[in-house]
């Protein structure tokens, strides 16, 4: 039989025990970085149960919010923010530097071109005091050979003269092809007659393309990197290129009948037209050839611009 109690006021004495707590979970590992961003090692010590001393005061805890995890991303974007600025700074000055090393050669380019074109000047000068001198050597000879006295001493200064004016004449020379080679690469033939404005230029200037292509694969390196630059500062129009399409086009618009619409039109374009009884003759620059009236293909017409072309163009 149980035992049971008749006086009440000994209940007071028995208290029912008190539920044990689950034990708190360890903290979240982004609240640990968070909480040490902010300074917080007493709250991780308050949650693993390493409290501080007795005889100091008691840890304080701080509890995270979301203002706190706020403000550290904020400040971790400030941080990333910094250094991409930094970044893009330090880009802006190694262009810079770069800019001023640029400005800085320009600069001593043209101080090295301003040189060249005092030494140039000082060349011509050097020339027109030559052939003034030259011009008044020849005057006094002249006049000393006009003379109706001659002795042997003035032979002996008219030798003597006579070899100076020799050494003259060799400065004057060695004076313009220094000068000339400033400015001159090539002297254009006054005998030589052009069929439209600047057609030897061009002729030139594809023959030296030609020639460049040819040295680079012979391999004439030093050759094709002269040529290539020549070429780099001579840039062609493409007239003789567009005088080639349009003979093209002209033979092809005549079909397979030359009428006088394509001679006009040839003609045009620099063509002479030199009567004939069974073909047309064409005539540029004393070249002539021969094109039929009436070709029997109208692959003749083609075969015959690409004849013409590859003749005068």
């Amino acid at each position: 039989m149980a035992k049971t109690f008749s006086d009440l006021s000994q209940l007071k004495k028995f208290r029912p025990a008190e539920p044990e707590l689950p034990p708190e979970p360890p903290p979240a590992p982004e609240d640990r970085k968070l909480a040490e961003s902010a300074n917080s090692t007493d709250y991780f010590s308050s949650l693993l149960g390493t409290g501080a001393s007795p005889r100091k005061k008691p840890p304080r805890t701080t509890v995270v919010t979301p203002a706190t995890i706020s403000r550290v991303r904020a400040e971790q974007a400030e941080d990333a923010f910094a250094a991409e600025r930094d970044a893009l700074n330090a880009k802006i000055e190694e262009k810079q530097a770069v800019i001023d090393a640029l400005a800085i050669d320009a600069a001593e380019a043209k101080d090295e071109l301003a040189k060249v074109q005092e030494e140039l000047a000082r060349v011509q000068e050097e020339l027109a005091r030559v052939q003034e001198e030259l011009a008044q050597t020849k005057t006094t000879l002249d006049a000393e050979r006009a003379a109706p006295k001659v002795d042997e001493a003035m032979l002996e200064a008219s030798a003597a003269k006579d070899r100076e004016i020799a050494r003259l004449q060799e400065l004057l020379v060695e004076a313009q092809r220094t000068s000339l080679s400033y400015t001159v690469l090539l002297d254009k033939p006054e005998s030589f007659s052009e069929k439209f404005p600047g057609e030897v230029r061009e002729h030139l200037l594809e023959a030296l393309a030609d020639a460049q292509r040819a040295a680079d694969a012979g391999g004439r390196d030093r050759r094709a990197r002269i040529l290539e630059a020549i070429l780099c500062e001579n840039a062609v129009t493409g007239e003789l290129a567009r005088r080639r399409d349009e003979v093209k086009q002209i033979m092809k618009d005549a079909g397979t009948f030359i009428d006088d619409a394509a001679i006009a039109a040839l003609e045009k374009l620099g063509f002479r037209y030199v009567s004939g009884s069974n073909h047309h003759k064409l005539d540029f620059a004393g070249i002539r050839f021969p094109v039929a009236k009436t070709p029997s293909d109208h692959r003749s017409c083609l075969n015959s611009a690409a004849e013409i072309c590859n003749r005068v163009f």
